[in-house]
């Protein structure tokens, strides 16, 4: 009974020892801090990035050697007085302004009442030829052919005259006259032929200094003594 009682004694010391070392122990546990960290910025260094401008392309388009070619203007032949030189040695220019080449051959000039048929020349446009009336004809540019019409034409006096180019021998026809200019006065022997043909103003005529060498034509064919004018010089 007394072991019994011994016993009990001891398990209640144990037990009493088990409470008061539950009491006295305190069981911490540590607070596991999780901090979770930022996630790690990954800094890439990327190569540099080479950026490509293309240029605008610019088209240029080459010649096509492609040659426009202006058409040459023909038509027919047209002849005019361009020049009459006084002096000691006279003479008379006649020019092709027409567009196409010509023929001079059957045309006459006329200073009544004086005759001189022209040889037979072929005149392409812008080409003069030159006729003499006895004497020399200086080297002109352009000069195609020079005739000598010697005293058929008589003389170009600078006081006074009349020069008329036919296409044929029929002075007094308006039809056939070409053209006609007259200096120091009007009224001449041709000189109505050539009103009428519309191709002379009737009175008028070209005035020529004492000076004056020769009688020119500014725009021919010359409808007038208007278009004409005096050249000192020759």
């Amino acid at each position: 009974m007394a072991r019994l009682i011994s016993l009990l004694a001891v398990a209640a010391l144990l037990i009493a020892a088990c409470n008061g070392s539950e009491d006295a122990v305190t069981t911490t546990i540590a607070a596991t801090s999780t901090t979770t960290a930022p996630p790690e910025t990954s800094t890439s260094t990327s190569p540099p990035t080479t950026t490509t401008t293309t240029a605008p392309t610019t088209t240029t388009s080459e010649p096509t050697g492609t040659t426009t070619t202006i058409a040459t203007p023909t038509g027919p032949a047209e002849f005019a007085i361009m020049e009459v030189v006084f002096g000691a040695n006279p003479y008379v220019t006649i020019a092709n302004i027409g567009l196409g080449p010509g023929r001079l051959g059957g045309f006459w000039l006329c200073q009544r009442p004086l005759y001189y048929e022209i040889p037979r020349v072929r005149l392409e446009p812008g080409e003069v030829v030159a006729i003499a009336l006895g004497g020399d004809v200086p080297d002109l540019i352009g000069i195609a052919a020079v005739f000598d019409a010697g005293r058929e034409l008589g003389r170009f006096l600078r006081v006074d005259g009349e020069l008329g180019l036919y296409r044929a021998p029929a002075f007094g026809d308006k039809d056939a006259i070409v053209d006609y200019v007259e200096w120091g006065s009007s009224g001449h022997g041709r000189s109505a032929v050539a009103v009428a043909a519309g191709i002379w103003v009737e009175g008028g005529f070209v005035p020529v200094p004492p000076e004056a060498q020769s009688i020119a034509v500014s725009s021919p064919p010359a409808t007038g003594p208007d278009q004409w004018s005096a050249l000192v010089g020759g």
